[in-house]
């Protein structure tokens, strides 16, 4: 606009006195150039300034003037414009206000300008052209990164969405196979359960049962005469060796007889699936028993639940420190209560981390914060504690002043009769589910375990399992037992289940490979027991027993009852699985062990008693030669008695938690 301005103003300065270069539509033709002073100026880089007046006289053109065309060359202008002497004045005031713009500076030639346009626009052009050939790659990796991105995340989103779907199609695929599974299990049984002992309406959610009760406690019954009568060929065998020196054929001959009857006898376990028909059941216990610990060990609230105070550091040995945790637990669940170990186990002579360094922690509640120092902790006085108050401690089980039938070997009354149908010893399988429930290894323990156990070769075949007893132990706690009576006992289970499973062809061939663990052997020796290492070795020894087909040991030994004990929990009816080289089995602290009598016997020495039909029996031992010693509750009488006479009198006991009702273990305002 400016530039306009300058140009007409240039002219009527240079034009001579009495020249008129205003058309006579001068008003129309300013207010033309006031319109147009938005494009009328360009500037560009090298100080060149183009005017664009064409425009303007072309406007003037189309007002009827007639005007000669204005050239410029500097600030010079060319040609005459004629006008009306009535305009003037208006002419003048109008050069007066256009004098006030700021003069420009002169353009080029025309000529001159019109190549240098040209040749700018080139430039221009040729500019962008690489400007853009080298922003192109950036410009497309952006585009393409961006491109990437919102593919990726679409990518991502439907990748998402994909493996949730697979999820779900995992899970419906699971529920059907475990619903096929399901169906062809009670197709087979249906198929195999005779219809007349079925029972169609299950109780408490049980499977339907293959054979009674009474059917298989008399097909153990059957077992455990066998078995009895083999103790007897062994002893008698054993004796005229070492008098002898060698053992005639006559006796081989017998002593094959007797496993073979016993194979025969064992069989029956496994006819018509059996034995899977047995795992079923006891897993389905062992499932109530452990969501019932789990429960009563992780109460909602630990400011209000009843606890029951459990000192870790029992004058004893590592297996009997173990069962004795396993009491209080055990007698928690008998008061409803939820054990906790004094000051959370932390001081542990076995490993200054205490419990935690090897197993889980045994519940949510923590002596720390739920036993205030403030409180005074009463003690423990039985079941029926009067004035029961919130928390108390229990004293090691020597030191009970009132004995609860709850105690060893007593089991709940909630599942006597499927395990008196599924398992031919259940107090032991009880107290295995306890075991199994406290010793829960941590990730160190499980990790050293499972490199331990990776060094015998179990999925190659059967595996005994020989727990030796020696170092401090022999002659205080045990007396001295050869490795032939360990193998003897091992070399006989090989040769029955050689009879048993009929490949005689293949066990023929086949010798024993021996695997030891040299380093636990070393850990247990007095000058090593009390460390970390010693700790794991003997966690180790334990687990790899339980995982054995077959256990020889010494029930003495609390390791070889509490290796048994968690073998409960693997194999289902494991009660079989072991041989005793001394004791029967038992529980530290437990009630007396009784048997009944199911036959008269007559004494014919004065180290036998007398037994009549339904006598009980506080049985001290069995010396596996036939004989069993114990007192006769109705005689008073101590002595000697033939074991086959006698048989197991289960204590039955009501446990509350076992109930379907789920515990509640909330003081009670």
């Amino acid at each position: 606009m400016r530039s306009a301005a300058r140009m007409f103003s240039a002219a009527a300065t240079a034009a001579p006195r009495g020249t008129d270069i205003w058309p006579q539509s001068r008003g129309k033709c300013l207010r033309r150039w006031r319109g147009f002073a938005h494009v009328t100026h360009f500037r560009f880089p090298f100080h060149f300034h183009f005017h664009l007046v064409p425009f303007i006289f072309k406007q003037n053109e189309k007002s009827g003037q007639k005007i000669n065309r204005i050239k410029f060359h500097g600030h010079q202008s060319v040609g005459n414009v004629k006008r009306d002497a009535s305009d003037e004045a208006k002419a003048m005031k109008h050069k007066w206000c256009c004098s006030l713009l700021p003069v420009s500076p002169p353009p080029f030639a025309h000529w001159h300008a019109k190549w240098l346009l040209v040749a700018t626009a080139f430039c221009i052009w040729l500019f962008l052209i690489v400007l853009v050939m080298v922003q192109q790659p950036q410009d497309n990796g952006t585009i393409c990164g961006r491109g990437t991105k919102l593919e990726r995340g679409k990518a991502k989103n439907e990748k998402e969405k994909s493996d949730e779907n697979q999820i779900e199609i995992e899970q419906m695929g699971e529920q059907l196979e475990a619903l096929r599974r399901e169906n062809e299990r009670l197709k087979e049984e249906n198929s195999l359960i005779n219809p007349t002992k079925r029972n169609d309406q299950p109780k408490n959610g049980q499977a339907a049962e293959l054979y009674s009760k009474e059917h298989e406690l008399a097909r153990r019954e059957l077992d455990r005469l066998i078995m009895e009568l083999l103790y007897t060929r062994v002893s008698i065998s054993s004796r005229k060796e070492q008098l002898e020196g060698q053992r005639d054929g006559q006796q081989l001959f017998n002593d094959e007889q007797i496993l073979h009857l016993l194979a025969h006898s064992r069989r029956f376990a496994h006819v018509d699936g059996a034995e899977h028909w047995h795992r079923r059941a006891l897993a389905r216990v062992a499932l109530h028993i452990q969501n019932a610990l789990h429960a009563l060990q992780h109460p909602k609230e630990c400011g209000k639940a009843r606890l029951l105070l459990c000192e870790l550091n029992k004058g004893c040995g590592f297996g009997c420190q173990f069962h004795h945790v396993v009491y209080c637990l055990l007698m928690a669940a008998a008061t409803n209560r939820t054990m906790l170990l004094e000051r959370d186990g932390a001081e542990w002579r076995y490993s200054r981390d205490g419990w935690a360094a090897v197993f889980r922690s045994v519940g949510s509640c923590t002596f720390a914060e739920h036993v205030p120092l403030s409180v005074v902790v009463d003690q423990f006085t039985g079941i029926n504690q009067p004035n029961s108050p919130r928390i108390v401690r229990l004293p090691v089980v020597d030191g009970l002043s009132s004995r609860p039938p709850h105690l060893p070997l007593a089991f709940p009354a909630q599942f006597a009769d499927v395990l008196l149908t599924h398992h031919s010893n259940p107090p032991v399988f009880f107290l295995g589910q306890f075991v199994a429930f406290l010793m829960r290894k941590n990730e160190r323990t499980n990790k050293f375990v499972e490199e331990t156990m990776r060094r015998i070769p179990f999925e190659l075949g059967p595996v005994v399992g020989l727990q030796i007893r020696r170092t401090d132990k022999v002659g205080t706690e045990a007396a001295f037992h050869h490795v032939n009576e360990y193998m003897r006992w091992a070399e006989l289970w090989f040769r029955m289940e050689q009879k048993k499973l009929e490949a005689r062809t293949e066990w023929a061939k086949k010798g024993f490979e021996i695997w030891a663990n040299d380093e636990s052997a070393e850990a247990a020796l007095p000058s090593n027991r009390y460390s970390d290492r010693s700790l794991l070795g003997v966690i180790a020894d334990v687990h790899i027993l339980a995982h054995c087909s077959y256990i020889v040991c010494t029930f003495s030994s609390q390791v070889c009852r509490l290796s048994y004990e968690l073998m409960q929990s693997l194999h289902g009816d494991a009660a079989e699985r072991v041989h005793s080289l001394d004791d029967i089995f038992y529980f530290g602290g437990q009630l007396a062990h009784e048997w009944e009598a199911i036959g008269e016997f007559s004494p014919t020495t004065d180290e036998q008693i007398e037994l009549r039909p339904g006598d009980v029996i506080g049985v001290a031992g069995n010396h596996w030669n036939g004989f069993s010693k114990g007192t006769n509750r109705r005689t008073r009488k101590s002595g000697l008695f033939p074991s086959y006479l006698a048989r197991e009198k289960w204590r039955i006991v009501d446990f509350a938690i076992f109930d379907q009702r789920q515990n509640k273990n909330e003081t009670i305002n």
